[in-house]
């Protein structure tokens, strides 16, 4: 997917959906709605397998009556698709590619993580790598916080990929 800069460094993906929400029902109706456009088919570990990230950004704004001031927060709730170990998998096609672009996008994610742990002495933080760790870059470095929930198999079977999930949170 291609996207674009706009105004302050932000990312925005080409065909993104913008909306206004009055209220926490219009936001969760919206958050909803993302889910069910997120991609997912079968294989060979997975009944419904994720194909595609996902991410939810809300911009929320605060004016207190009598005052110029606006206050600005934005939070970005990201649900990845799951690294997939392709030679396990046995997939061709189609699913083949997508796991290589979800593969690719994670990597990326990694690396700009472990540049920013490096600490400020660091002179590039590779954000570039990926339309995802672009969008996210506001999250990733800067003043935010940042809190992030993994989740791993407990099947036996799945062990190296929970080991690896465990390693990279």
């Amino acid at each position: 997917m291609k996207g674009v800069e706009g105004g302050g460094g932000n990312w925005r993906m080409r065909n993104e959906g913008t909306h206004r929400g009055a209220n926490k029902e219009v936001a969760l109706a919206l958050l909803f709605m993302g889910g069910t456009n997120k991609a997912s088919t079968e294989t060979p570990m997975n009944q419904a397998s994720s194909r595609s990230h996902c991410i939810f950004t809300m911009q929320v704004e605060r004016r207190l009556q009598g005052s110029d001031t606006v206050r600005r927060a934005k939070v970005n709730l990201v649900d990845l698709a799951g690294s997939e170990r392709v030679h396990k998998m046995g997939l061709d096609g189609q699913t083949l590619m997508e796991a290589k672009h979800i593969n690719l996008s994670l990597h990326a994610l990694e690396q700009v993580v472990v540049a920013l742990q490096e600490g400020p002495g660091r002179s590039h933080i590779p954000y570039r790598n990926s339309m995802m760790t672009m969008m996210l870059k506001d999250s990733l470095g800067g003043n935010c916080r940042t809190v992030m929930i993994a989740t791993a198999s407990p099947r036996g079977d799945h062990l190296l990929e929970g080991i690896s999930t465990c390693r990279f949170a």
